[in-house]
């Protein structure tokens, strides 16, 4: 009895399970029939004809972009756009009963065995031996519905304007078309997505140096005479450059140089070396910034960029305001004998302007003034000690006015130069 019990757990356990057995035959089945199904729709099929019974008809082809991840060389002037392309037409020879084949609905081929459409990117960069997309199987649907997901990685020319650099803003435009075939051959179209017609942005990276501020997609036909009319998609893409930090550097660093060479104006006239000291330090750091600002640009023809013109600008203004400064700090008393026609000049332009009667020190305008009326009734002779010593205040004065109308002058001409700085930078 022991023994026939032992005999029958044996052959329990030799048994092959059901179970396994029957889904692997299940897939075994299924890989005939995808197999039978792909000779079926091979059979007699050319791979490079349009896919159409009657030749007079048109393929229609839909396309979109999934973008994933764009960035720019502005040395090289080129856009990289890399996501997937989405492509969609009918294939009129691919077609079939799915109850013929075990229910099977869908089938995947190579793009090597069923005809492709010949879509290429006119604009590109990197030559006509680069294809864009990568070699992935297509899906075809029984009714013939064909659907193709290639990896894609666009190089493109794009013309720069940096004038407003650092914030500037550009558009580029990838056009993607038929190579061969004209638009009564092969309709390309944009496909109507969720949100707009062909981008989809769902798995988009942003990147930390350009913005992606705007893209889309728009159809145009090119006709010419005598011939055919052509089709192609353009991907328009507006991108932004993000570099706060290069404008924080520029408008920080300028207004600390302005307020030096403004600063400059407050100390004593006989502070030549102290203001000379600040207008060389100001100059100094202007021209390491203006080697910096040369760095950081890209060397490329066009427009100058704003940047530069400011850096300029404001190179100049120190530069005359320098001058300046050594012309008041080291005349001193012995510019006295030639400030008397000077000072003729300065008391009418200040009287006749109100605006500036009202600035100037009233002190030192009365003080000239009463000179000038002593001088017209002829009340000086031969000019004595104490007159020579007058000589010297009014050259004084003269300088302290001049001193003060040319701190006035350089204020409003830096801070229209900031203001237009930080209309560029912002």
């Amino acid at each position: 009895m022991r023994f026939f019990a032992i005999l029958l757990l044996v052959c329990v356990c030799l048994t092959p399970g059901r179970g396994k057995n029957s889904v692997g035959q299940t897939e075994a089945l299924t890989d005939n029939w995808i197999g039978r199904l792909y000779e079926d729709t091979m059979k007699g099929y050319n791979s490079r004809a349009r896919p159409v019974t009657d030749p007079t008809h048109n393929t229609t082809v839909l396309i979109a972009l999934s973008v994933n991840y764009i960035s720019m060389d502005d040395v090289r002037q080129e856009l990289s756009v890399t996501g997937w392309s989405i492509m969609s037409w009918m294939d009129e020879h691919l077609h079939w009963e799915p109850k013929n084949y075990v229910n099977i609905n869908r089938l995947h081929f190579d793009d090597d065995d069923i005809w492709m459409p010949d879509i290429t990117v006119f604009n590109s960069a990197e030559g006509s031996n680069v294809h864009p997309f990568g070699a992935v199987p297509v899906l075809v649907i029984s009714n013939g519905q064909t659907y193709w997901f290639p990896p894609t990685h666009m190089i493109i020319k794009c013309d720069l304007d940096l004038t407003l650099w650092p914030s500037d803003q550009h558009e580029c435009v990838i056009r993607m078309g038929s190579w061969a075939h004209h638009g009564e051959q092969i309709d390309i179209q944009v496909m109507p997505m969720n949100d707009t017609d062909g981008v989809m942005m769902d798995n988009f990276e942003e990147n930390s140096q350009w913005e992606l501020v705007k893209v889309a997609a728009t159809r145009t036909v090119t006709s010419l005479e005598d011939h055919d009319p052509y089709v192609e998609i353009n991907f328009t893409f507006i991108v932004k450059r993000q570099a706060r930090a290069h404008a924080i550097y520029i408008t920080h660093s300028t207004l600390a140089i302005l307020m030096v060479v403004l600063a400059s104006y407050a100390l004593p006239l006989d502070s030549f070396f102290s203001r000379l000291i600040m207008h060389l330090f100001a100059m100094g750091v202007l021209i390491g910034c203006y080697f910096m600002l040369f760095a950081s640009l890209p060397a490329n023809g066009g427009p100058i960029p704003l940047v530069v013109r400011y850096y300029a600008g404001t190179l100049i203004l120190t530069t005359i305001s320098l001058l300046a400064t050594i012309f008041l700090t080291s005349c001193g008393p012995y510019c006295s004998s030639s400030t008397n026609t000077f000072s003729k000049k300065l008391v009418g332009v200040v009287s006749a302007t109100p605006v500036l009667r009202n600035v100037v020190n009233q002190q030192t305008y009365n003080h000239l003034e009463a000179e000038i009326v002593e001088e017209r009734e002829g009340v000086s002779t031969q000019p004595s000690l104490a007159e020579m010593d007058d000589d010297g205040h009014t050259s004084l004065h003269v300088r302290r006015v001049v001193n003060f109308l040319l701190l006035l002058l350089f204020t409003v001409a830096f801070l229209v130069d900031y203001m237009v700085l930080r209309s560029v930078t912002v």
